[in-house]
């Protein structure tokens, strides 16, 4: 999660989204629950592994489209003040106005020099319109995504190590941290995330056919990837 204020001098370089980070198994990671420091062993934890996987089958490693995917844990969260449900917008929603103010979360760098952050970190961000924000990507972003920037001239947002955490706006979870540009920030290359309205009916569908089913093994074909 990124708070600097620092300027970046020079002429703007052609925008980009970051590569996607190499293909790995997900079921060899795990979940952790009800955290503030993930060093430390807080007795709010709650650790679970991950007994599924399913990834959006139109998902694009190279624009980020349907840049999504859900878990099944291999046992029950229990609910407390350390942990908590956070609601999804109706299915189809606009997503926010511009102008509306959401805080995004996350333990990812807190400076393009990959320093780690004390905690989990907060930042509040205001929503940004998409063509605006198409403008500034030269038009690399699809309608189910949306972006957001700091609306000052602080550089808060998301960095490297946040994606997939939620942006929360009005108790809702309108977005998932998809990408940014090359520096945490940056307001020439807007936060971009998946716009989670746009595929409430593909999670609920999920759900109702028993939850992600299990991916393949390490190695082997992913027919949900849409490029070599």
């Amino acid at each position: 999660m990124h708070e600097g204020t620092a300027a970046q001098d020079g002429q703007p370089s052609p925008p980009s989204p970051l590569p996607a980070p190499p293909r790995r198994d997900l079921r060899t990671g795990l979940v952790v629950l009800g955290a503030h420091d993930l060093r430390a062993a807080e007795p709010t934890q709650q650790v679970f592994g991950i007994e599924a996987v399913t990834r959006h089958a139109d998902y694009h490693p190279v624009t980020h489209a349907n840049d999504i995917c859900l878990l099944r844990l291999n046992g029950s969260a229990v609910l407390g003040p350390a942990v908590g449900l956070l609601g999804l917008p109706r299915r189809g929603a606009r997503p926010p106005a511009a102008g509306t103010r959401c805080r995004v979360a996350g333990w990812g760098f807190v400076s393009d020099f990959e320093e780690l952050p004390p905690g989990l970190m907060e930042a509040e961000v205001r929503v940004l319109r998409l063509d605006v924000c198409n403008s500034s990507w030269r038009g690399l972003l699809s309608p189910a995504m949306f972006c957001t920037h700091s609306g000052d001239s602080h550089r808060r947002g998301f960095c490297s190590a946040d994606s997939g955490g939620p942006l929360v706006c009005r108790n809702r979870a309108h977005g998932l941290v998809s990408f940014s540009g090359l520096w945490c920030g940056d307001p020439r290359t807007p936060d971009v995330y998946t716009q989670v309205s746009a595929f409430v009916a593909w999670i609920w569908d999920v759900i109702g056919r028993g939850g992600p089913q299990p991916g393949p093994l390490p190695g082997t074909a992913r027919p949900w990837e849409g490029a070599p």
